[in-house]
C-alpha cells in the first residue's frame, strides 16, 4: 500500500499573463528563475531552510544530481539521492534509508490565477503507511505536518528570493 501525502503553498500573490500554463516572469519581484535557484540552494544546503535538519553534508555529486546526509532532529542521518528536474520544475529526494519515507519531491508551478506556488509530496514507506491507517490520529497529524512544511518552505522561499533579488 503506497500512501502519498501532499500539500501546496502559494509563493507570490501577484498574477501574470502565462504562456504554455507557466510564467516566468517577475511577480512581486520574484522571477521562475530565481525561485529555482533557491529551491537547488534548499536541496544543498537544508539548514537554511529545514527546521528539522541541523546537518547535512554533500557525499558524491553525478551528471543528474547528488547524494547528501542530512541529520534530522540532531540525531537521525538519512540518505538521498536528490535528482534537481528543471524541465518539471522540481526535485526528487529518493530517501535510501530512512524505515518512514521512500521519496520527497518539491516543485514549482503556477495556480489557474497564474501565481507561483510550491508544492510537497512526502511517499510513505510501506510500514510507515501500514502504521498511520492503524493509529487513531496519525494519518492527520501527518498531514499536518507536511500542510505546515508546505507553508513554511514557500514563505522561506519567498523572503530568501527576495533577499537575493534585492541584494
Amino acid at each position: 500500500m503506497a500512501i502519498i501525502i501532499s500539500h501546496s503553498a502559494l509563493i507570490s500573490d501577484s498574477t501574470t499573463d502565462s504562456q504554455d500554463g507557466i510564467s516566468t516572469d517577475s511577480q512581486d519581484g520574484i522571477s521562475y528563475d530565481a525561485l529555482w535557484e533557491t529551491l537547488l540552494r534548499k536541496a544543498e544546503y537544508p539548514v537554511d531552510y529545514v527546521a528539522q535538519i541541523s546537518e547535512c553534508r554533500i557525499v558524491e555529486r553525478y551528471p543528474d544530481g547528488f547524494l547528501r546526509e542530512a541529520v534530522f532532529f540532531g540525531k537521525d542521518i538519512v540518505r538521498e539521492r536528490v535528482t534537481p528536474r528543471r524541465d518539471r520544475w522540481r526535485i526528487d529526494f529518493e530517501v535510501l534509508d530512512d524505515p518512514r519515507f521512500t521519496a520527497v519531491i518539491n516543485e514549482l508551478d503556477q495556480d489557474p490565477e497564474g501565481r507561483f506556488r510550491y508544492t510537497v509530496s512526502v511517499v510513505l514507506s510501506e510500514r510507515s503507511a501500514q502504521r498511520i491507517t492503524e493509529v487513531e490520529g496519525l494519518l492527520a497529524e501527518t498531514d499536518a505536518g507536511v500542510l505546515e512544511t508546505a507553508r513554511q518552505t514557500a514563505e522561506t522561499l519567498r523572503k530568501v528570493t527576495l533577499g537575493t533579488a534585492a541584494a
